[in-house]
């Protein structure tokens, strides 16, 4: 892995997504200009700032490539350009995992620095692994459809990179995104299962997971590892948003009412500084609690058969007609 002077915590984020994409970019008539426009990280010269970049700056850049190049194949070649390039140690960990497992959780591990934007969730369901996963940005409603669609696909180029590593076989995987005509035709080739769902998910069968990976190297791995520890020592331990998600999840599952207050105090913030962090990454309370409501409404239908009456019972609500109102409502959010 190139070895490079170890930079201000946003630009290690930064720095790799962005000379995947410029290249790609490129060669497809989209200038670094019109890709960076508007952010901290262009200036008059076409450089990098010295580490002034965030995750909005980041967030506005995939979805204007999103917008710019439109093509369904462009988020594979990022991921494959980082992985070749080798500019990120998160993709060695990928690179020399023992299996698809542990390839899995190092991309886990090391998401902040693969996709600081994305909030990542994994469950174990009925002998298969569930992933689904919330994007999110500072950006204004007129992008988000946009950088929406954009982390779909950048998402799942990096779980496929992983599993072609291993070469494990996509036949049996399920594919639920908000616009599965958006993915690339190769993907609809290899898996059986792709469908529109609200909140994005990944699944595939757990007996999968101890696929081994046939360019595995234990001393490439513990340095791969050693670079991403340090990058990741730079950043925040935990983003206070992943907090957050977390602890709503929790209490969705519950089946409890929360409040902002309850929030705030979980994250030992005052409610109007847990506001502002909710509403820096486009966010606010009540669509958090949307989020983790219909998630679990989500998990409940395709688990099993449930009467209304029953999901309305699982989720809290003291009446069927209540939990339909709320569906809708969160149908239109997500």
């Amino acid at each position: 892995m190139r070895r490079e002077p170890i930079i201000k915590s946003r630009e290690l984020i930064a720095r790799p997504l962005i000379k995947a994409l410029l290249p790609i970019a490129e060669r497809r008539g989209i200038s670094a200009h019109q890709l960076l426009k508007g952010t901290h990280v262009f200036d008059a010269e076409l450089k990098l700032s010295a580490g002034r970049s965030n995750e909005q700056d980041l967030a506005r850049i995939v979805a204007a490539a999103e917008q710019l190049i439109g093509d369904a194949q462009l988020w594979p070649l990022v991921v494959q350009s980082l992985h070749q390039q080798r500019l990120c140690p998160a993709f060695d960990c990928i690179r020399y995992a023992t299996t698809f497992n542990a390839a899995l959780l190092a991309s886990l591990r090391y998401q902040t620095l693969l996709h600081p934007f994305i909030l990542v969730r994994p469950k174990r369901i009925q002998q298969r692994l569930h992933i689904d996963w919330l994007p999110v940005s500072g950006l204004p409603d007129k992008h988000n459809k946009t950088f929406r669609d954009a982390c779909d696909k950048l998402m799942l180029a990096l779980v496929i990179h992983a599993a072609r590593v291993c070469q494990v076989n996509l036949s049996d995987w399920r594919i639920g995104v908000h616009d599965p005509k958006s993915l690339p035709v190769n993907w609809h080739t290899w898996i059986s299962t792709i469908d529109s769902r609200p909140i994005p998910c990944l699944s595939f069968p757990l007996h999968q997971l101890p696929i081994q990976n046939p360019t595995a190297s234990a001393n490439d791995l513990q340095q791969a590892h050693s670079f991403a520890k340090l990058q990741c020592e730079t950043l925040d331990a935990q983003a206070p948003l992943t907090e957050a998600l977390f602890w709503m999840l929790k209490k969705a599952k519950q089946g409890d009412e929360s409040s902002l207050e309850e929030l705030s105090s979980a994250l030992n913030m005052s409610a109007s500084t847990c506001k502002r962090l909710l509403a820096s990454q486009g966010m606010n309370f009540k669509r958090l609690a949307d989020y983790a409501r219909l998630k679990y409404f989500l998990y409940h239908s395709e688990a099993k058969p449930h009467t209304q009456a029953e999901l309305a019972a699982k989720l809290g609500y003291s009446h069927p007609n209540n939990l339909r109102r709320a569906r809708r409502r969160w149908l239109a959010s997500f």
